[in-house]
């Protein structure tokens, strides 16, 4: 641990060094510079090194403490179908009364979108909302259920109880089988404003008018509202006082919420939305009596403490089955999948069949060195990631290139043609393969990963040199692999380096 510790150090600390040295000596660096170039000291050769990649499953991943989590149904002929649902607790600020002779008026779970207001209103002068990040055909309805969660979702690993427990995204959860609430679904960018009936308000008897409460968020953005079982409520929450003492009473007595997606028919073929789940809130809206006199009041109970995702993902009659059920680790695969939330990764041998101690012994300087993955044109490209991440896949740390260079020169990022269609995506691990050839002190060969980015992968602290466990983004793209049928194709070591006359 010590020597990764020391070398993820020196890695961080060598551009500073740089920096202060140009500074320093930028006259004589720029002589010498020169000098070299112009004597001719060096030739400039380059060789390009095969490798060995192929497919691999990656159905758990860490699905708790999330940035983004997803709900719905997703699916495409490349990686089939992803079914992704999500248990949370719910928690409340400070003990909770809710008084003399209390009636429900209302239950709602209540999700905020993540949207984008339009700079133009609509013609009613209302708002008009752009919603982002949701993936598939939103015009097609999937069956949303929303249960009464009954696995107890720990916050501290019960074996080891200094640890906070971690949840993955292929985890089992019990839940009530009577929904709380079930019905179709489909994402809607107008779904701002809710109208809470308290019906116990009563503002003309004669008619039976009754008060109608109008309720929406400040910038009247769209959220899901669903409305719960308000007989579940009634007979659970005012039954029990003393579950609502504590917010460690409460998610005791009531473990949280668990949902579900799927689709109505199997031809269909809905869409995935991310949601961010901060501002996420149930809300009991009921009546009470205060002084004799009947009062609306609000409970709102926020998801805190455990949120965890689940993904559900079958490849079943998709493009990416035979490779993931059958990668060919001799030979390498023609194609790699690769897929986001618990999907597929590539793994990746590089000098294959060559001798390393040989190589080292040429005692080359290294200019560059780089991983090019060409786009399966056949792919589908409607959603794909705009960037994919390298990393080392035995023990899951960062490849140097990102911490020595940052994310920008080691690259990753879809390039695309003048014509605007993908095309590539290129990784610089210049650093990484000098430190493998270096002839005095090289670093050990291993396996390398590429997956789909998550924003998770950015490493955020000076000793980050772990790759973090998450994904929870659906998008995911084909590329040629290291056996590709099209040969100039193929993904190969490019390596660029001089070496004296």
């Amino acid at each position: 641990m010590f020597t990764k510790v020391m070398k993820a150090i020196k890695v961080i600390a060598m551009p500073l060094l740089f920096i202060v040295a140009i500074i320093a000596c930028e006259g004589d660096i720029e002589d010498v510079g020169v000098g070299i170039v112009d004597r001719g000291l060096f030739d400039i050769n380059e060789q390009n090194f095969d490798i060995i990649s192929y497919s691999q499953n990656d159905l758990e991943v860490k699905a708790n403490s999330l940035g983004q989590y997803l709900l719905g149904v997703y699916k495409n002929d490349d990686f089939g179908q992803i079914n992704a649902g999500l248990a949370g607790q719910l928690t409340f600020f400070s003990s909770l009364d809710f008084g003399i002779d209390p009636a429900i008026d209302s239950v709602i779970l209540n999700i905020p979108y993540q949207a984008t207001r339009s700079e133009v209103d609509n013609s009613d002068g209302s708002p008009n909302w752009e919603l982002d990040s949701i993936y598939g055909n939103q015009d097609v309805e999937y069956t949303l259920s929303v249960h009464e969660l009954e696995t107890f979702l720990n916050t501290l690993d019960p074996s080891s109880p200094q640890i906070n427990l971690d949840y993955y995204s292929d985890e089992t959860y019990l839940f009530n089988e009577i929904p709380l609430f079930e019905g179709s679904f489909k994402p809607n960018k107008n779904d701002t404003v809710l109208y809470i009936h308290r019906k116990e308000i009563i503002l003309d008897e004669a008619t039976n008018t009754y008060q109608i409460d109008t309720i929406k968020s400040s910038i009247s953005s769209p959220s899901i509202k669903l409305p719960l079982d308000k007989v579940y409520f009634t007979d659970n929450f005012f039954t029990h006082p003393e579950a609502f003492t504590s917010s460690a009473a409460f998610v005791t007595f009531f473990n949280g919420l668990y949902l579900e997606a799927s689709k109505i028919s199997a031809a269909d073929e809905p869409s995935i939305m991310s949601l961010a789940m901060s501002n996420a809130s149930m809300n009991l809206y009921y009546t009470n009596s205060v002084s004799d006199v009947r009062t609306t009041q609000t409970a709102t109970f926020a998801f805190g403490g455990v949120i965890s995702n689940t993904y559900l993902r079958e490849y079943e009659g998709s493009r990416a089955q035979t490779a993931i059920d059958n990668p060919d680790v001799i030979n390498g695969d023609e194609r790699l999948f690769l897929n986001g939330a618990a999907g597929s990764i590539a793994l990746i041998d590089l000098f294959v069949d060559e001798d390393l101690e040989e190589l080292r012994a040429n005692n080359w300087l290294i200019n560059e060195a780089n991983l090019i993955f060409y786009i399966d044109d056949t792919a589908d490209l409607e959603v794909i990631p705009e960037r994919l991440y390298l990393y080392n896949y035995e023990n899951e740390t960062h490849i140097g290139d990102v911490l020595m260079e940052g994310l920008d020169v080691f690259g990753g990022d879809l390039e695309r043609d003048d014509a605007g269609i993908p095309i590539r995506y290129k990784f610089k691990i210049t650093n990484y393969i000098a430190d493998i050839l270096d002839d005095i002190d090289p670093i050990e060969l291993t396996q390398l990963a590429l997956k789909v980015f998550n924003i998770s992968d950015i490493p955020t602290q000076l000793l980050d040199i772990k790759v973090k466990d998450y994904s929870w983004t659906p998008k995911g793209i084909i590329v040629h692999g290291s056996n590709s049928e099209v040969i100039d194709k193929r993904v190969k070591l490019e390596v660029i380096y001089s070496e004296k006359d």
